[in-house]
């Protein structure tokens, strides 16, 4: 009975001594676990082969999320630096003039720049100092005129500043309207107020120019067949108006119909040797010589008043 229970129990344990049939079982056995084994370490190594590129495509989606996030992060600081640097800087730009005011020029400089677009000079007379103004600051002022091609003079002998266009061969240069050109008769005037003016220098005495003067230096040049009083008169009338009203070369005083020479003359009509004036006088006087021809006065045919 014990031999038959042991006989029974022996195959529960290790392997039969003499059993092939048991031994070839256990055999297959171990080799499929060991099978499965191997299949499980091939599909761990699929994993890994299939988590490689998921990890590097996951590496590179994390790379592509941060670099979209740092092109999102640089437009927001893009988008945050724009206002910042159009913002106005009171201290360093000046307080806001008006609405959308980008300009960096206090009121009193942007003021100055009209009344010498205005023109046709500034002098040391005007009651606001803008002259003073003018040359206190004439490099910023010289800097912005400059973007408009016009060239800032500045005559610090006889305290006057004017504007010049520069020469430019391309269209589109010029920054000023042109006035008509002038008559024989202002042209004439203007050349014997010059003459006039320099006889006065050095002297402490203002040249003076009296409308009786005027006439009389017309008188002796116009055509003879219309050397009617009349008609002088009305030449004499319409160049003073000229003159004083619009090209500001002569100046009231307490005088009626006396006028003292503007210092700015000798910038407007300029000589190198004043002794040529006499000689460009009797070529004016000429019947042949059309109106508005005579010597270049370049800075007085541009808009410097009303017209």
């Amino acid at each position: 009975m014990n031999e038959m229970t042991e006989a029974r129990v022996a195959p529960a344990g290790g392997p039969s001594d003499g059993n092939p049939q048991d031994e070839s079982a256990e055999l297959q056995e171990s080799a499929g676990l060991d099978a499965g084994l191997d299949d499980q370490d091939w599909l761990d190594t699929g994993l890994e082969d299939r988590a490689e590129p998921d990890d590097a495509a996951g590496l590179d989606d994390q790379d592509g999320l941060d670099a979209q996030a740092g092109l999102d992060d640089q437009d927001g600081l893009d988008d945050q630096a724009e206002p910042d640097a159009t913002a106005r800087d009171e201290v360093r730009d000046g307080p806001e003039l008006f609405d959308g005011d980008t300009g960096t020029l206090p009121l009193k400089l942007r003021q100055a720049l009209i009344r010498l677009l205005r023109g046709p000079y500034l002098d040391a007379s005007s009651t606001d100092r803008v002259y003073d103004t003018v040359v206190e600051h004439r490099r910023i002022l010289a800097s912005r005129l400059s973007e408009l091609f016009l060239q800032l003079v500045i005559d610090e002998d006889r305290k006057v500043a004017m504007l010049r266009p520069v020469p430019m061969a391309e269209p589109h240069t010029t920054a000023l309207q042109r006035q008509r050109d002038m008559t024989r008769e202002e042209t004439l005037l203007l050349l014997r107020m010059r003459l006039v003016q320099d006889r006065h220098a050095g002297t402490g005495t203002e040249p003076l120019l009296s409308r009786a003067d005027v006439i009389d230096v017309l008188q002796d040049y116009v055509d003879p067949e219309q050397r009617d009083a009349k008609h002088v008169e009305d030449l004499a009338d319409a160049s003073l108006r000229k003159l004083v009203n619009e090209r500001r070369l002569l100046q009231a005083t307490e005088l009626p119909d006396v006028w003292v020479i503007s210092p700015a003359l000798p910038l407007a009509l300029p000589f190198e040797n004043i002794g040529d004036i006499p000689a460009v006088i009797n070529s004016l006087a000429g019947d042949d010589q059309p109106a508005g021809s005579g010597p270049e006065t370049d800075q007085l045919a541009f808009d410097g008043g009303e017209a």
